[in-house]
């Protein structure tokens, strides 16, 4: 039962490292592609991908196609015709892939022959982390340098016993995962329905708590900016903008 489970176990994992490229021929002239685009069509037959056009070493252009063998074949009589000389076919396993690796490829080389850049998925979100991750650590960094400012006649907010301004009891229905990165250390921990904590053996009342846990700091730190933890979209956000 055991070699069993092992051989369906390694199955599993070949069956999930499958290559993105089933096939590929790559530097070819578009020489050849005229004078033997028979052979070519044998070849590739009716399957999805990437194709790339080249200036002789300059890569010039990058498309997908649905047809690879009709779509290069269009470039023999369109506004690219005197613009490449070589090209280079990839054969994708799923059509759905193509119009994401097009985007990556064009976002990244910035081919001259591509007048379009194809939109990728919204970077806003992850955007919006950075900043805010930045803006905390320049504020640590501040309040680390020169000292934490409290505003003439503001009251200090104090936390006894580890509880909170504001309790997160029914922030969640269900344990989630927290996460941050400090010091070149990952740290995840664990918020209940009921409002607490988890991190490692022990549980805290607040984020804030559980954050001078991680940081070892006995101030200047907010427990909500500290963490995050995934939107609804099953994006990174930042524990204090979360919502249900």
């Amino acid at each position: 039962m055991v070699k069993k489970s092992g051989a369906n176990v390694k199955k599993k994992i070949k069956r999930s490292a499958r290559s993105l490229v089933v096939k590929q021929l790559e530097n070819v002239s578009k020489d050849v592609f005229k004078k033997y685009y028979s052979l070519i069509t044998e070849l590739v037959g009716n399957s999805p991908g990437i194709y790339a056009l080249y200036d002789e070493t300059e890569l010039y252009y990058v498309g997908k196609s649905t047809d690879l063998r009709k779509r290069v074949k269009q470039h023999l009589r369109d506004r690219h015709l005197a613009n490449w000389t070589r090209f280079s076919l990839y054969l994708v396993r799923k059509v759905a892939h193509t119009s994401e690796i097009e985007s990556l490829l064009v976002r990244v080389a910035n081919p001259k022959g591509n007048r379009v850049v194809p939109k990728g998925k919204s970077s806003g979100a992850m955007l919006k982390q950075l900043k805010a991750t930045v803006k905390q650590k320049q504020k640590e960094e501040f309040e680390k340098m020169f000292g934490k400012k409290r505003k003439k006649g503001s009251k200090q907010v104090k936390e006894y016993g580890g509880a909170a301004k504001k309790s997160l009891k029914g922030v969640v229905t269900y344990t989630k995962v927290l996460y941050r990165a400090y010091k070149g250390k990952e740290y995840k921990a664990k918020l209940k329905p009921n409002g607490t904590i988890k991190l490692g053996n022990k549980v805290y009342a607040s984020p804030t708590a559980a954050a001078k846990a991680v940081t070892k700091r006995k101030s200047g730190i907010n427990g909500r900016t500290f963490w995050n933890i995934r939107n609804q979209a099953g994006e990174w956000v930042k524990l204090g903008e979360y919502k249900a």
